[in-house]
């Protein structure tokens, strides 16, 4: 594959790229609409572990070329997250400043969220009951995809096989697996006199290197693969794997890192975008969405959702507000501000070029 192939657009996978930001964005909300006494909030988080290891996926996979050019680049690729990372710094701490001198927050509420992460702040929920929001949480997945990139660049540098990177990735993965999901299902409920739960959220960052490894040996064995895996098990495998998943999800509600379903899950939909010709089911929107707005839109999301749920705060006693419109609402909001700043940086950039 020269490097026009690798550059050529998978619009299938801009597109759900941009469905998966959408979702990510609206589960943030934690909108506490139920049916029966199940939170539909709930559900949809937890079956919907796939959304990151897809964005990982993608990641890997455009890091791996034949003529190298792709590898080389991985340095860049670093330095542009660690300025991903400058903004949204910058950004969070212009914004919980405006909040603390609102007197909504206070000082240590900013200082905590510079130099960490947004301290949980509790809002109303319409109905009654609060939830709990860290706007600057999500941060986690730019500096987790920061020090991959990092290991990449090492891998590179010392010229290193990229298949030593398995040595790696599978422990990680089973690893992950296991104190997951297989030991609570055998009833462990403790490690080491820690909660199973909280040790597998400090080990959730570290899913992240195996579906990095996976999308670029997807890319460097592409011939092999499609010669081997034809659409119709592609198909067979999603069906598959996205009932056991919601079994899962069912089973252990409580899931803290991924489900086995939600791995093939990632995998199978990961793949069968490419199985999909570019000039069928095109929905411009998405894929400029795709293109464009999905990482600011990751970048502002928790203000977006934060800044809607101050406002509700008025009309707290209104349910379909809160928690219904709500969501759409703060997605609404944070599609604005990533293309207010996409469309700043592309006119800077243009202005720069002139």
């Amino acid at each position: 594959m020269d490097r026009e192939q690798t550059r050529q657009e998978n619009n299938a996978l801009r597109a759900l790229t941009a469905i998966l930001m959408l979702f990510i964005v609206g589960v943030h909300y934690y909108s506490r609409v139920r049916v029966g006494d199940i939170l539909v909030n709930d559900i949809i988080y937890n079956a919907g572990r796939f959304a990151i290891p897809i964005l990982v996926l993608t990641s890997g996979y455009y890091c791996y070329s034949k003529d190298g050019h792709s590898e080389a680049s991985i340095k860049r690729k670093a330095f542009h997250i660690l300025y991903l990372i400058v903004i949204y710094k910058l950004f969070y701490l212009i914004f919980s400043g405006i909040y603390c001198i609102a007197g909504v927050v206070d000082i240590q509420y900013v200082i905590m969220e510079f130099l960490v992460v947004s301290p949980g702040y509790d809002f109303a929920c319409g109905g009654g009951g609060t939830v709990m929001l860290e706007s600057t949480q999500p941060i986690w997945f730019i500096y987790a995809l920061f020090m991959i990139y990092v290991l990449w660049y090492i891998f590179y540098r010392t010229k290193t096989d990229f298949k030593w990177s398995w040595l790696l990735a599978i422990p990680i993965l089973i690893l992950c697996v296991t104190v997951d999901e297989i030991l609570p299902m055998l009833g462990y409920e403790k490690i080491g006199g820690v909660d199973i739960r909280q040790v597998a959220g400090v080990m959730y960052p570290f899913i992240l290197i195996p579906f990095f490894v996976i999308g670029y040996f997807l890319h460097k064995h592409k011939d092999i693969v499609d010669a081997k895996v034809t659409n119709e098990m592609i198909i067979a495998f999603l069906i598959a794997s996205v009932i056991l998943m919601l079994l899962e999800s069912l089973i252990l509600p409580g899931s803290a890192i991924i489900y086995m379903g939600s791995i093939v899950v990632a995998i199978v939909l990961f793949m069968g975008t490419f199985r999909i010709p570019p000039d069928r089911c095109r929905i411009k929107p998405l894929e400029y969405m795709g293109k464009y707005l999905t990482v600011w839109m990751y970048v502002f999301f928790g203000a977006a959702t934060f800044a809607v749920r101050s406002i509700t705060q008025h009309y707290a006693d209104d349910f379909f507000l809160c928690e219904v419109l709500g969501p759409i609402f703060a997605i609404i909001l944070d599609i604005l501000m990533a293309y207010a700043f996409s469309t700043f940086l592309q006119l800077r950039s243009a202005k720069k070029k002139a």
